[in-house]
């Protein structure tokens, strides 16, 4: 597939998803079949992944872009608000409950 043809399958694709998708009220069948129809059509182009690729068995793993500095201030943050909250809890529960 030329790449003009491949533009304009990624296209129709891109535009058949936003009218057709459940998720903005569109039928799941009508959804399902429009889109088995256009990979048929496609070749298999356009950016469309095979049920067997390999690619689609592997664990997800997630990558943190965090800084250890940044990570150790947002624990610290956390420790001191979690602090904070505790000893006014226990302000309240001595002026409640004198001994």
């Amino acid at each position: 597939m030329t790449g003009p043809d491949r533009i304009a399958l990624r296209s129709a694709v891109r535009a058949f998803v936003r009218t057709h998708h459940p998720d903005v009220g569109g039928d799941p069948q009508v959804f399902t079949a429009g889109l088995r129809r256009l990979r048929e059509s496609g070749g298999g182009a356009a950016g469309f992944v095979a049920d067997d690729d390999p690619r689609l068995n592997v664990p997800v793993t997630i990558v943190t872009t965090r800084s250890r500095a940044l990570t150790w201030l947002i624990r610290l943050g956390r420790r001191i608000r979690l602090r904070l909250t505790h000893a006014a809890k226990r302000r309240t529960d001595k002026r409640s409950n004198p001994r």
